[in-house]
C-alpha cells in the first residue's frame, strides 16, 4: 500500500509530463491559426481589428488579456517565492505575447514543478 509520502512525487511527475504535454500543443495550435491569415500577422492594426473584430472575439481577447495579466502577477509572486530569478519572468511576457498564453501557462507550471522537485531532495 502506498503511502501519502510517494503520492507528491508520482503526482508531480505526471502533471510536470501532462505540462510538457500543454506546453507543446499550446505552441503548435496558436501558431496554426495564426498562419492560415499572414496578411493579419504582418499588419498590426489589421491583427488588432481582427482580433477585436466582434463581440465575440472581443469577449475572447479581453479574457485572454484578463488571465494573462493575472497571469504576470502570479508568475512575479511565485518565481520570488521558490527563490528563481525574476529574470525569467519576462520569457513568461514573451512567450504570451509571441505564442500564446497556451504555451507560457503550462511552461511556467512545469519549471515551477521542477523547482518544487529540486527543493525536496
Amino acid at each position: 500500500m502506498s503511502t501519502s509520502a510517494n503520492l507528491p512525487t508520482t503526482h508531480s511527475f505526471n502533471l510536470k509530463t501532462f505540462y510538457l504535454i500543454l506546453t507543446i500543443v499550446g505552441s503548435i495550435v496558436p501558431w496554426f491559426w495564426l498562419l492560415q491569415d499572414p496578411a493579419a500577422l504582418l499588419s498590426p492594426t489589421l491583427f488588432l481589428q481582427r482580433t477585436f473584430a466582434n463581440n465575440i472575439s472581443t469577449t475572447w481577447a479581453s479574457d485572454l488579456l484578463i488571465s494573462a495579466s493575472v497571469f504576470f502577477i502570479f508568475a512575479s509572486i511565485e518565481l520570488k517565492r521558490l527563490g528563481s530569478s525574476s529574470l525569467g519572468l519576462l520569457l513568461y511576457v514573451v512567450l504570451t505575447f509571441g505564442i500564446g498564453l497556451s504555451c507560457s501557462l503550462p511552461l511556467f507550471l512545469y519549471r515551477r514543478e521542477q523547482i518544487l522537485e529540486r527543493k525536496q531532495y
